[in-house]
């Protein structure tokens, strides 16, 4: 089921002109903590009961470990019968804008992703899946010198905007 959702969302992005995403364990495992966090706790969200953030879960991993620069994102579905199919699940995610923004963001070049059975409203629920996707890209090495640039005002400061839960970029 997961190498079909990962075929799914790479025929997305190509869809799109987007380079595919590849796999990596450290996503991977992050991914899988979460969605089996999810079912055996009965929530469901991108920060778990105890104030477990998806940045924490996929940094614990050692995903950004040695990063200069860094982006990751979370992506998260759960479906039961006829919704629990990969085909369901990621035409879920396109038709939300967020998670289509996810899905389809250019600078995403690693995924993880876990899909187990059982739901978060019903463990036991053998036609329900609940899938994290955990979406990454680092850079290493050192830093490029930066030129000088001319200052500029308070008006002309640039702000990062971001969806709370859904990426982040570090350092």
């Amino acid at each position: 089921m997961e190498s079909s959702i990962g075929c799914l969302i790479n025929q997305q992005r190509t869809e799109y002109g987007l380079q595919p995403v590849t796999n990596n364990s450290d996503l991977h495992r992050a991914a899988m903590s979460h969605s089996n966090e999810m079912i055996d706790t009965g929530y469901f969200g991108h920060t778990s009961p105890d104030g477990m953030t998806f940045i924490d879960r996929i940094e614990s991993t050692g995903y950004m470990r040695g990063a200069r620069t860094w982006i990751v994102g979370e992506n998260l579905v759960w479906g039961t019968g006829e919704l629990s199919s990969p085909q369901a699940l990621v035409t879920a995610w396109m038709n939300s804008p967020p998670h289509r923004e996810n899905l389809l963001r250019p600078s995403f070049r690693e995924i993880g992703i876990a899909a187990i059975a059982g739901t978060p409203v019903s463990e036991s629920d053998h036609t329900g899946v609940t899938v994290s996707s955990e979406y990454g890209y680092r850079t290493f090495g050192k830093a490029k010198p930066r030129r000088k640039k001319a200052r500029k005002s308070k008006a002309h400061k640039r702000h990062t905007q971001h969806q709370a839960s859904t990426w982040a970029t570090g350092r």
